[in-house]
């Protein structure tokens, strides 16, 4: 996933969302392994693997990585909304927030990038399960060892997940995910 941040396609994205490069890239490089983990938090619940089934669904088996271009300028990149707000749920502002203030990005600009690096790593997920159909136990092996890879490849992300446990006393959804990845 790290070559999509990288080049013409870090670009595209910047330009997309109206952020610089640099911060863009390092919102990338933290909001990837948190929406792996909390994909992998999804796909371990009950009925979690069916919704992200069926948002890969919603991207009727493309993969946004496949042509970036026609992504960022088409409708399916309007969807990465819904997407992120169901997979992050009440925790997306905190962590819109906690990305930007490490970045320097707005968080309305943060926000745009966690809008489409949803259906971007969905797509990656996506493609994984190709001609198959997507089994519970599969997805979420698949994710949690992606995000642990995810959050051990990303010490910025890894440090404000550590950051966010802190402030944050419940320990289910997100938080609980990140508890689990964390060791804590």
């Amino acid at each position: 996933m790290k070559q999509v941040v990288t080049g013409d396609n870090l670009s595209q994205i910047a330009q997309k969302v109206g952020g610089d490069e640099k911060g863009v890239q390092s919102a990338m490089g933290m909001a990837l392994p948190m929406l792996m983990s909390s994909m992998a938090g999804t796909a371990s619940k009950p009925g979690g693997a069916d919704l992200l089934s069926s948002m890969m669904g919603q991207m009727g088996g493309a993969s946004p990585m496949d042509n970036l271009g026609s992504f960022l300028g088409g409708p399916a990149a309007a969807g990465g909304s819904s997407m992120v707000t169901s997979l992050l749920g009440s925790q997306l502002a905190p962590i819109q927030n906690a990305i930007a203030k490490k970045t320097g990005l707005p968080p309305a600009i943060v926000g745009r990038v966690l809008e489409i690096a949803t259906p971007m790593l969905l797509g990656y997920v996506g493609k994984s399960f190709t001609g198959q159909k997507v089994e519970p136990q599969a997805i979420t092996s698949l994710l949690g060892e992606q995000s642990r890879m995810a959050m051990q490849a990303s010490p910025d992300a890894a440090n404000l997940a550590k950051q966010f446990l802190e402030s944050q006393p419940e320990a289910a959804g997100v938080t609980g995910m990140f508890k689990k990845l964390l060791g804590k």
